[in-house]
């Protein structure tokens, strides 16, 4: 077996199992989840976190990328590309999710996000990126169900008279959904995973700090604490392997399979909830998970 076939069997085999990458990418996802808010309670800010997070990670990967003999794709077209992508997956869904959260409160913000598989597929259909059939289509509507029997406590506390930032907080799922269609469309030519998710990294950080004065501080950001410090190791380690697992889900799996990941963040973060807080998982809440278990199994597009 030469060089090169040992270097792709890891590649073929995860090639093969989308399923399980989504499960990973969905447990990192919802862990990084509840390190923010321990992160956001010990002092830190969330444009501070957001900074932290994206810088941090870059300082895990770039060196990564570096020792495997890649390097970021930049061409004027790509550079053009990681800037659309920032603007569209960070800059507006972040800025609108700030002023929304203050109108309508947070459970819409994180309620809303669900429409992206949705919005995703339909995006993908119309464009001739993936065709829509009905076993996926069933998938994405069986995965919204479950979401939605996840987070039916939290719909009670949207405030719905706020109807002008309730209509503006479709754009959020929409900056998703047109993100996941963009990169899978203008993915650098031969770029890995890795070099393509390090150039959005350099965008993001970019957008981040270039927005950040207009909401917070940063004069006031504390870092030299022992508890801001802790939670921003954890931050940056779960960022790094975040960043890197989502572009390969999305490479192997396409942008409709890879937009159920906010679907499996949020039953991972029912699931390590009750593990670690002691919360009880309701009858409908184990119905809501295994809902997306099964939207996920018939979402997935099999692949020669």
């Amino acid at each position: 077996m030469t060089q090169q076939e040992v270097l792709r069997l890891p590649v073929s085999y995860a090639a093969r199992s989308p399923l399980i990458l989504l499960a990973l990418c969905g447990l990192v996802f919802a862990t990084r989840i509840m390190i923010s808010k321990a992160a956001l309670n010990a002092g830190m800010q969330p444009f501070q976190l957001a900074l932290v997070a994206n810088v941090g990670a870059g300082m895990v990967l770039l060196p990564l990328l570096a020792a495997s003999g890649q390097g970021i794709p930049r061409q004027r077209s790509h550079i053009l590309l990681y800037l659309v992508l920032g603007i569209i997956s960070f800059t507006v869904p972040t800025v609108l999710g700030y002023y929304i959260v203050d109108r309508v409160g947070p459970a819409y913000t994180s309620t809303v996000y669900s429409l992206s598989p949705l919005l995703t597929m339909s995006f993908a259909a119309g464009l001739g990126i993936e065709r829509m059939y009905f076993r996926r289509f069933a998938g994405i509507l069986i995965g919204l169900a479950g979401m939605a029997a996840l987070v039916q406590q939290q719909l009670a506390e949207i405030d719905f008279s706020q109807t002008v930032w309730v209509l503006l907080g479709i754009i959020v799922p929409a900056c998703a959904a047109a993100g996941n269609i963009i990169r899978t469309a203008y993915w650098p030519k031969g770029s890995s995973a890795l070099a393509f998710s390090c150039g959005i990294l350099l965008s993001s950080s970019l957008m981040v700090a270039l927005v950040a004065p207009f909401f917070e501080a940063p004069s006031s950001w504390v870092f030299f604490d022992r508890d801001i410090l802790f939670w921003i190791g954890c931050m940056v380690a779960t960022s790094a392997s975040s960043y890197l697992l989502n572009f390969r889900l999305q490479e192997i799996g396409g942008p409709v399979f890879f937009s159920q990941l906010g679907y499996w963040g949020t039953g991972f973060g029912v699931v390590l909830a009750a593990m670690l807080f002691n919360d009880v998982l309701t009858v409908l809440s184990v119905a809501g998970l295994a809902a997306i278990i099964a939207g996920g199994v018939l979402a997935n597009r099999k692949r020669a």
